[in-house]
């Protein structure tokens, strides 16, 4: 297997590790981490400061090494496309503190992000809203729970909902843990 990722990505065999350039060194230690095909494997940032090729290439032998075999990898990474890419359960954690857990499907589920146009200048309290970030008269706005409900509130408030659709790891992290939690961006 070691051979195999060695081909795959194009290392030198004959080279010394302190020779080869940030990404080749981050690929030789992939190869040395998943070379024995352990059952668990631990990996913190495993493609950060990466090229967005050699990033594909380690992210596709993580994949490869788990799914090929069954096994599984932990791997932590602030990368949060590349947690939706590559997770099937997520726990997010800030501060020390778990925030968020659940199956990847799941999580995405249950929140909903929602581009709406109001006639006001506040945003009604609705139960569910995590956060919302103001444009004009336009609102993003990401909520956890019964969206349908959450739809009709916005309705009932007299928004114009131009657009829903599940929100990304990237977007949920954000809501959950960002500093400003209902921002206006009005200058």
């Amino acid at each position: 297997y070691a051979n195999e990722l060695l081909d795959t990505f194009g290392l030198d065999r004959q080279k010394k590790v302190k020779n080869l350039s940030k990404g080749m060194r981050a690929q030789a230690c992939l190869i040395a981490a998943v070379a024995h095909c352990p059952d668990l494997l631990l990996l913190d940032e495993p493609s950060t400061g990466l090229d967005a090729v050699v990033r594909r290439d380690i992210l596709n032998a993580i994949i490869r090494a788990v799914a090929d075999d069954g096994r599984t990898a932990i791997f932590s990474s602030h990368l949060l496309d590349e947690v939706e890419l590559m997770s099937d359960h997520v726990f997010m954690i800030n501060q020390g503190k778990l925030v968020l857990q659940g199956s990847l499907d799941t999580i995405k589920e249950e929140h909903q992000r929602f581009s709406v146009r109001l006639a006001g200048d506040e945003l009604p309290p609705i139960e569910g809203i995590l956060s919302a970030e103001r444009q004009g008269a336009d609102w993003s706005i990401v909520c956890n729970g019964a969206s349908q409900q959450i739809r009709e509130s916005l309705l009932s408030h007299g928004a114009e909902i131009i657009k829903s659709r599940n929100a990304t790891l990237q977007e949920i992290f954000v809501a959950r843990v960002g500093r400003d939690r209902l921002v206006s961006n009005e200058e």
